[in-house]
């Protein structure tokens, strides 16, 4: 592995072990084995380091939702949001360290790209199942789904947000006649 690599690797167990305010560089550069000023040569400050760990969250999360979309685009609403809850619990602690850092003032604005994002992704991932609704509708469809994933984050509980998703889904394709 590279040392930048240990270093995101490092800030990204110390970010969620500690959060952002409690994770200093000095921490972060004994967790990857570097000296301190080792990470000042790949990143300028804390909050670049912290943009770089959110990228790389954001991305492994993602790439997956987005394969489990196109893998399953196809399947049956049931087993589409099975597979979408074990995507969800499978990324969770990234899903939970964007969700967290949104909700932290300071790292606030820095997060509300992702989670733009991510709200498009969800629009994206509604379009196959619902081919003729406009991206308005899609939108609230995903906002109810992102309810629902929010819930998985907190407490795990697959069956339930398999049931609650897939009643979401059959409630909307009734109402929409897709």
């Amino acid at each position: 592995m590279n040392k930048k690599s240990d270093i995101v690797n490092a800030a990204y167990e110390l970010f969620l072990e500690n959060g952002y305010d409690n994770s200093s560089m000095k921490m972060i550069a004994a967790r990857a084995g570097v000296a301190q000023g080792h990470i000042y040569n790949f990143f300028d400050s804390k909050e670049l380091l912290f943009d770089e760990v959110l990228r790389v969250a954001n991305d492994s999360f993602r790439s997956k939702m987005i394969a489990v979309a196109h893998e399953y685009h196809d399947a049956p609403p049931e087993v589409y949001i099975e597979k979408y809850a074990d995507a969800i619990l499978e990324h969770r602690q990234e899903a939970c360290f964007i969700l967290a850092s949104s909700l932290t003032p300071k790292l606030h604005d820095r997060t509300q790209p992702l989670l733009k994002e991510y709200s498009d992704g969800m629009i994206e991932m509604m379009k196959p199942l619902f081919p003729n609704l406009p991206d308005e509708q899609l939108y609230g469809i995903g906002s109810l789904l992102l309810a629902v994933s929010d819930s998985f984050l907190i407490d795990s509980d697959r069956e339930r947000a398999v049931k609650t998703g897939i009643f979401a889904i059959t409630l909307l394709s009734k109402s929409t006649g897709a």
